[in-house]
């Protein structure tokens, strides 16, 4: 066979996998490591980049078994992972080597990768090179989670302050975790980062904002004459998805090029298989492309089984992708196999936020109050903040977090700093927030739960999730170990997956590291998304925003409309598109025509929930399917009108965060003593439906 023509499914037929079996399952005294390592040597020299994975894999797992680091020292000096390297000579087996002429010849060779003290890989450096290169180019970068894509981020700004810069970021976590590292990096030059439109006061000499695309859009209201001259767009695979916020993201990156043609867009993303599937409509941008191919970590994968009462483990091999039964007797259930399994810091995946809240509570029943001064104080701020009932401080005692997106943008970021600096919280329970480039610290990954929203995680969305686990960061620090270069990932069968959940055949199509995965654009604004009768409606309609936003962006098309009333087109500007606007600007105009003939003053809540429901709320489709439409009529009932005037004024009269809980625990409890039925909405928490097919509702008198 020749090396060229090596694969794995070849290496399937071969006496390989029985080695390999015993090899990685450590079954016997007898396992032949030379014959192992000679193995994984040809594999490392094949020419298939899946090959060289697994034998680089092999010896990863050799050296973490028998703590003889001699020869990743040796595979990583060849391979441009300087990291590994380094660390091993420094932190593990310096005294194991023979001091020679080649080994200060290679630590001083490994001192061109170093960087602020850190070292970085072959491709890590050539990749800071390409970027700082091609500085004024439009770029696509694909490069793993922890790779360093903040670094470019810093880089730029330290080579551009003097202009107008925007990072672009998915969620309001990622962006204060960007703002907070451009803080920490004190770059000369910039004093402030714009985080908000009501932060831009138009005196600026430039900007260096981090904003989400939906706060982009209002700043790019606020000041019409605003440009950019580099835009950062972090988590860009995010663009080839269907959703409303995808479309609206690719919407103002049109709007900016129409502004500033020569704006220079840098597109960071951990996963892409051609770059060309980000090219956006009405666009003439051209990118130059950057993909890291190196590797550094290998993940080992396992499966455990609570649902059937056998309390079955497997382990996983995604090159050979065949599952092994491991010998055990854990006959537990999914909270204590997490809690026997655990490392220092642990990621546990769950899908729905009520789900998080049931696994923390289960989790908690068996965990030790933990003694820590740090978490007593943070217990006690957080208390203060919200309510001393809440539910995160029960958990917080026991070393436990969870983070989704009903957390309180303030509470979240605050707790993800005490998860990163306190060692005696070590779990943290989360969903596809992670997915969204949140960066916290973990060893170990539990996923009790393969869906996001109502579907199956994707394979791309897997590979995101798994790799927040051993970040670069975490892996090199001195205190760490290189076990960390293969981390453990737990799916454990639980009741949180569905009844019908087939995980081996999961893994099988998300895990398989030979398993092509195609992009699969559904943003009707890019070139690469074919339009056609499903689709046609979601298109006109994003022309149609873009156009009366600012017109002129796009070709003409006789199927544009623009709107013709003030009202429509503030609702256009507004964003407003849970309306009809083109069907009902009239008789809006007419109704808010009516009130100024009259000179109608708003000057109380109560007034203006009325006039806003007779202007808008009466004109939102009843569609009972979208959870959308459904939140927002059910404001037209008298009772939740009341509510809300009840919530402005708390906030009108700047009532702290604890007060409002206060206000509504008050509120909740006299509907228990004077209403027959005390039915409040609650949207994703909700246990009954009312008026349509989603349990968006609860009894507040059923509740404790």
């Amino acid at each position: 066979m020749k090396k060229k023509d090596l694969t794995l499914q070849r290496l399937k037929n071969t006496n390989f996998p029985p080695i390999y079996e015993k090899f990685l399952l450590n079954s016997g005294e007898d396992i032949d490591y030379k014959t192992i390592l000679s193995i994984a040597v040809i594999l490392i020299n094949s020419e298939d980049k899946y090959v060289q994975k697994l034998g680089y894999s092999i010896v990863v797992l050799y050296c973490n078994e028998t703590n003889d680091y001699h020869p990743l020292y040796e595979i990583a000096i060849n391979m441009g992972l300087y990291p590994i390297s380094k660390f091993i000579y420094k932190s593990i087996s310096k005294e194991l080597f023979n001091e020679s002429l080649f080994l200060e010849l290679n630590d001083s060779f490994m001192k061109i990768y170093e960087k602020n003290n850190l070292y970085q890989s072959f491709e890590q450096k050539n990749l800071l090179d390409f970027f700082n290169k091609n500085l004024d180019n439009s770029l696509s970068i694909v490069a793993p989670t922890s790779y360093g894509k903040t670094d470019l981020i810093i880089s730029l700004l330290e080579q551009s302050s003097d202009k107008n810069i925007c990072i672009l970021t998915p969620t309001k976590s990622l962006l204060a975790q960007t703002k907070q590292r451009i803080a920490s990096a004190k770059i000369k030059g910039i004093t402030k980062i714009i985080t908000h439109p009501e932060m831009y006061t138009g005196k600026e000499s430039n900007i260096i904002a981090v904003l989400t695309q939906e706060r982009l859009l209002r700043l790019l209201r606020k000041s019409s004459s605003l440009t950019f001259d580099y835009v950062i767009v972090d988590e860009a695979h995010s663009l080839l998805n269907k959703s409303e916020r995808d479309v609206l993201l690719a919407s103002v990156i049109i709007m900016l090029e129409k502004r500033n043609p020569n704006v220079v867009l840098k597109f960071l993303t951990p996963f892409l298989n051609e770059a060309k599937n980000l090219n956006i409509k009405f666009s003439e941008l051209t990118y130059r492309e950057f993909y890291v191919q190196e590797f550094i970590k290998s993940e080992k994968f396992y499966i455990y089984d609570s649902k059937q009462g056998s309390g079955t483990l497997q382990l996983y091999d995604q090159f050979m992708n065949s599952f092994y039964k491991i010998n055990s007797e854990l006959l537990v259930d999914e909270v204590s196999f997490v809690e026997n399994m655990k490392s220092t810091k642990n990621i546990i995946y769950l899908n729905k936020p009520v789900d998080i809240e049931d696994f923390a509570t289960r989790l908690s029943a068996i965990r030790d109050m933990v003694d820590s001064p740090k978490i007593i104080k943070a217990c006690k701020d957080i208390a203060e903040y919200v309510h001393p009932q809440y539910n995160l401080l029960q958990y917080l005692r026991k070393g436990i977090i969870y983070h989704h997106g009903s957390v309180p943008d303030s509470i979240r970021l605050y707790i993800e700093q005490l998860y990163s600096d306190i060692a005696e919280i070590e779990h943290v329970i989360t969903n596809s927030t992670l997915l969204e480039g949140v960066n916290l610290p973990a060893e170990r990954m539990f996923i009790l739960d393969n869906k996001k929203g109502r579907g199956l995680l994707s394979p791309s969305n897997f590979k995101n999730l798994i790799g927040r686990v051993c970040r670069f960061g975490d892996i090199f620090h001195s205190n760490s170990t290189l076990d960390k270069l293969s981390p453990h990932i737990y799916l454990v069968n639980s009741k949180y997956y569905s009844a019908n959940a087939n995980i081996s055949d999961f893994l099988s199509r998300t895990a398989k590291v030979d398993k092509y995965i195609a992009d699969d654009p559904q943003n009707v604004l890019l070139k690469s998304t074919e339009i056609t009768e499903d689709n046609i409606e979601n298109y006109t309609s994003a022309l149609e925003f873009i156009e009366n936003y600012e017109n002129g962006v796009v070709e003409k098309n006789d199927n544009i409309r623009y709107a013709t009333t003030e009202i429509g087109k503030e609702c256009f500007l507004n964003n407003i598109n849970e309306i009809p606007v083109f069907d009902v600007e009239n008789t809006l105009q007419n109704k808010v025509d009516t009130l100024r003939d009259k000179s109608f003053v708003i000057d109380d809540a109560g007034i203006l929930m009325s006039v806003i429901d007779k202007v808008f709320f009466a004109y939102i489709p009843t569609d009972s399917q979208n959870f959308t439409y459904q939140s927002i009529l059910r404001l037209r009932n008298e009772s939740a009108q009341k509510f809300y005037t009840m919530f402005l004024n708390w906030r009108i009269k700047g009532a702290s965060y604890s007060e409002m809980i206060q206000s509504f625990l008050k509120y909740w409890e006299s509907l228990t003593t004077n209403e027959s039925s005390a039915m409040i909405f609650v949207g994703r928490w909700g246990d009954i439906t009312r008026g349509g097919h989603q349990a968006l509702w609860t009894d507040i008198k059923s509740k404790n």
